[in-house]
């Protein structure tokens, strides 16, 4: 009976975990990645099932076994790390991520069918319904995935599995030299670690909910919908990346993302097809701003001890989503990459740390490998936005790997090492207290 109602958990949850992933910069980036690789579609999708798949969902399992919450998973780091960089991610998610949400449902989705359905209008009710399924807490994770996921699901496989029995076209080689790194780098785009971060605690609370109190309980079903969340990505987002390799002697190397999806679709199924993505696009958007609205939402009912309630903070974020998203598709993304340039990879870090937290040597090590991580990201992240210094940018040149956007790689491990030594000498007199304080007790 257990192992029953444990399968059935962990799809409902697998599920929603999968949708709550999958939003609509996952459907746009997969194809634009593949027509880049062309004949190296293969190592692209490696490349993107890493750091687009993997990474996220590992995240919340590694949450899991680290205690459950975010703020176990950092301590090590210290208290006020947790503070500022779980508001650094709640700020992006509240001020971005989610009217971005808004905002490509409406120029992708449901302009697509009703073209002369007004922006406004079209935003609000996008909201509204966002409103409706995050209002309550309790049922999120049901709705996602018992209702708006199988829907999703369904229109998704059709147009993958259509695109690679009947291909385009043959994939042709392109002049890109590294798949691998492009399409790894491009996977930051998703947004999806940082937002592991955030989700994580709304679907162990649901575990909990269900009756999986014991650590071993939660992290079996954790595990389990993670699988079934991890596969279902890669189907889809390996589907549309093939599918982009497909167009790679159809469609320009310079065809904008957006065209560039909506003309494979049409060459694949046809207007139907077209349809049939905008709905797709409209309930991926849908999915990720429900989970991630009532993500943020929780974390502010928290922060503010309460005061204001979750119910009050959806309505909120919601209102803010209308107002942000009216700004377009296009503008709110150009604020994204420096963004994602400084969180990226001290989100990897801190889940490579989490995951083998039992070998790490003292908190040093975590506090050297992070902050480390932090300051060539902020570095390369200026750069970007043409922040420029001589002395900077010949550091970063000199860093191996920073030409494949790896340069965090070799100060996370000297910071690493550097941390494990410089706090050896306190790690090892707490030691000594901790066994002074046994004995005093004894």
């Amino acid at each position: 009976m257990l192992v029953k109602k444990i399968r059935k958990d962990s799809l409902t949850i697998g599920f929603a975990l999968f949708a709550t992933f999958f939003g609509a910069g996952n459907l746009i980036f997969p194809p634009a990645l593949g027509l880049q690789s062309g004949n190296s579609w293969f190592s692209a999708i490696l490349g993107l099932l890493l750091s687009g798949i993997l990474i996220p969902v590992v995240g919340i399992i590694v949450i899991s076994y680290t205690g459950g919450s975010t703020r176990k998973l950092t301590k090590p780091i210290g208290e006020n790390f947790y503070k500022w960089f779980i508001l650094a991610i709640t700020l992006f998610l509240t001020f971005v991520a989610i009217p971005r949400t808004g905002a490509v449902a409406t120029e992708m989705g449901i302009q697509a069918i009703f073209p002369k359905v007004p922006r406004v209008i079209s935003i609000i009710a996008f909201f509204i319904i966002t409103y409706y399924f995050a209002n309550d807490k309790s049922n999120v994770v049901d709705k996602i995935g018992n209702i708006l996921t199988p829907i999703l699901l369904i229109i998704l496989l059709l147009i993958v599995f259509k695109g690679i029995l009947t291909p385009i076209a043959t994939p042709i080689k392109t002049p890109l030299k590294n798949s691998f790194a492009t399409a790894f780098i491009g996977g930051y785009q998703t947004g999806d670690l940082l937002a592991s971060f955030m989700i994580a605690s709304i679907f162990l609370s649901d575990i909990a909910r269900r009756g999986y109190i014991s650590d071993k309980e939660r992290n079996k079903v954790t595990i389990n919908a993670g699988i079934i969340a991890i596969l279902g990505l890669l189907i889809v987002y390996g589907g549309l990346l093939y599918i982009g390799a497909t167009g790679s002697s159809l469609f320009s190397a310079e065809t904008e993302r957006v065209e560039l999806l909506l003309g494979l679709v049409d060459k694949i199924l046809g207007r139907v097809g077209i349809v049939g993505l905008a709905i797709s696009v409209t309930l991926a958007c849908l999915t990720t701003s429900i989970g991630l609205t009532s993500s943020v939402s929780d974390y502010f009912n928290e922060l503010f001890d309460n005061k204001i309630s979750y119910e009050t903070l959806v309505k909120i974020i919601c209102i803010f989503g209308i107002f942000i998203g009216l700004l377009g598709v296009e503008k709110i993304v150009a604020i994204t990459n420096p963004v994602f340039i400084v969180l990226y990879p001290v989100s990897i870090v801190i889940l490579l740390l989490g995951l083998f937290h039992k070998f790490i040597p003292n908190q040093g090590s975590y506090k050297g490998a992070v902050f480390a991580t932090l300051i060539i990201s902020i570095i390369e992240a200026l750069s970007s936005i043409g922040v420029k210094s001589t002395l900077f940018d010949n550091i970063i040149f000199l860093i191996p790997f920073s030409k494949q956007g790896f340069g965090w790689i070799l100060p996370a491990i000297i910071g690493f090492i550097g941390g494990t030594f410089m706090f050896k000498e306190q790690f090892e007199i707490s030691k000594i207290k901790e066994k002074h304080t046994e004995k005093t007790e004894v």
